[in-house]
């Protein structure tokens, strides 16, 4: 046979394949109903090993596996749509307004990156400061604030990993985001040089964002600070001549320092993204964006099995890293692995509630983080 009548074939074959396929749909909605009429669970184990085990029984060797994956491939879909058929909907408590003129934490003192993020979502209101990332999440899981606005990626110095894994340990749901243009500057008291500057103070993610400049300025003693506007403060009090700090331009010119060199960041487009927290599920109008933490087995094909989940949806990520699992899942369950995904959706969708109700019943550890409008950047998709 020359190529034209093998491809004839192999259409031809294709055509039996869709025909034998839709068949085998109509008659999984069949079961998903039958499923439904006798309380029965979507997934039965024993059922797909028996299945899989004949697939391979009677399968040559060398394409045993390759089976194998092609009818597990086929009964997640099949159980994707029985999910959507019988799975009970879901209701989410939530409100959609924001709360009026709302008190905001936000880590450091005024002049931080915090500060512009939490100015640049809440136009009303009061901002308090926090010393510390944690002390902020607590505010708010404790309702003493009604926001908190975290940085939790950077376009340069990637995530904030600390406030992931706080993300994780606290009640608390993203309900907004935002981005902030972070354009580092060098700062010291007025009357000081470039070349007078010996030690160097800024946030640890700001001396990544900078470490261009850092090594092109060797030697200079680089000490890492708890927040950048709180190092430009104790430059600006302190008498050395040799100090310098990472900050923002407004935030030198708030403590009364000069601006000796601008854009020192590796990345002129570099900037945080931030997210807002609430006590409760908040979903604002036009919330496009829906963010989960859920574990999977350490067993070949289950991350490919999960994105199936997603796929036949129709839904598509625009985040997916893998994550520690919190201490105490990972006593129970020790060999699971656990993922931080954002992904297209919204709870007004059915699909999308049935999804998050699948998750919660069928994996060892699942986490619903809010639904809310994903603030684009071109550094941060």
């Amino acid at each position: 046979m020359d190529l034209s009548e093998i491809r004839k074939k192999i259409d031809a074959i294709d055509d039996k394949m869709l025909d034998l396929f839709l068949e085998r749909m109509e008659l999984a909605t069949d079961v998903a109903k039958y499923k439904a009429a006798n309380n029965m669970v979507v997934f039965q184990h024993d059922r797909e090993k028996f299945i899989i085990d004949n697939v391979k029984e009677n399968s040559p060797e060398e394409l045993r596996k390759s089976a194998a994956f092609l009818f597990m491939n086929i009964m997640d879909i099949s159980k994707v749509s029985q999910i959507n058929a019988i799975t009970p909907d879901i209701e989410i408590q939530c409100t959609n307004k924001a709360k009026e003129r709302p008190s905001v934490a936000a880590q450091g003192i005024e002049g931080s990156y915090g500060h512009a993020a939490a100015r640049q979502l809440f136009d009303s209101g009061s901002i308090g400061f926090y010393a510390a990332f944690h002390e902020v999440f607590e505010a708010v899981e404790n309702g003493d604030v009604d926001y908190g606005v975290i940085p939790v990626e950077n376009s340069t110095a990637g995530e904030v990993t600390a406030n992931m894994e706080l993300l994780e340990r606290h009640n608390v749901y993203i309900c907004r985001t935002t981005t902030v243009e972070c354009a580092h500057v060098l700062a010291a008291r007025k009357g000081v040089a470039e070349e007078d500057i010996k030690i160097l103070f800024g946030h640890e993610q700001a001396i990544r964002q900078c470490e261009e400049y850092i090594e092109a300025h060797e030697p200079l003693t680089v000490i890492p600070y708890h927040n950048n506007a709180a190092a430009a403060k104790m430059v600006a009090e302190n008498p050395s001549m040799e100090l310098g700090c990472i900050c923002s331009e407004e935030c030198a010119e708030m403590h009364g320092l000069s601006v000796i060199r601008k854009q020192i960041a590796s990345d002129p487009n570099n900037c945080t993204r931030f997210i807002c927290i609430s006590k409760n599920v908040e979903v604002y109008d036009g919330a496009d964006t829906v963010a989960v933490s859920l574990s999977i087995p350490n067993i070949s094909g289950a991350l490919y099995r999960l994105l199936t989940k997603f796929a036949v949806n129709g839904l598509s990520m625009s985040k997916i890293q893998s994550k520690p699992l919190p201490v105490d899942v990972k006593k129970r369950f020790p060999d699971d692995y656990m993922f931080y995904i954002e992904f297209n959706g919204s709870l007004a969708e059915p699909k999308i509630r049935k999804l998050l109700k699948n998750f919660e019943d069928e994996l060892n550890y699942f986490k619903f983080h809010g639904n809310f409008i994903r603030a684009p950047h071109k550094n941060l998709v």
